[in-house]
């Protein structure tokens, strides 16, 4: 516990992002669900005019007022993944921001909002993050 007082600010948030990383992997050995981008299948003039991308959310910053706020793996909008269920995604198709939780039965829309001003929905995702 010691140690735990001693570390900055920085070390404490990436040992928190290194444990949820590594209760992610030890859940993973549980249900996989099947996501994909909203955007995935669309037309390559559609996917390269606008920006797209995507993430599995393995914690939230809410100090950032970005997409730099969510942390975790980027996921290729072009395949499809096998993520455990419960995780929340984050996507971005130009200037549209939405926040899923996968369940089995698919994605389930949790927030939503426009990337110039989407700290409602890094707030939102936060919350879900904290009460997991």
């Amino acid at each position: 516990m010691e140690e735990l007082k001693e570390m900055s600010l920085e070390e404490l948030q990436e040992l928190q992002r290194n444990i949820a990383e590594e209760i992610r992997r030890r859940q993973q050995k549980e249900n996989l669900v099947l996501y994909t981008h909203d955007c995935k299948g669309c037309a390559q003039y559609h996917l390269t005019k606008y920006k797209h991308w995507a993430k599995l959310v393995s914690a939230v910053d809410t100090s950032k007022t970005n997409g730099y706020a969510f942390q975790g793996e980027f996921l290729n909008v072009r395949e499809e993944h096998k993520l455990p269920a419960n995780s929340i995604v984050v996507e971005v198709c130009s200037d549209n921001i939405t926040a899923y939780r996968l369940e089995e039965n698919g994605k389930v829309k949790i927030a939503e909002g426009k990337t110039s001003r989407m700290s409602l929905v890094i707030e939102e995702v936060a919350k879900i993050m904290e009460g997991r």
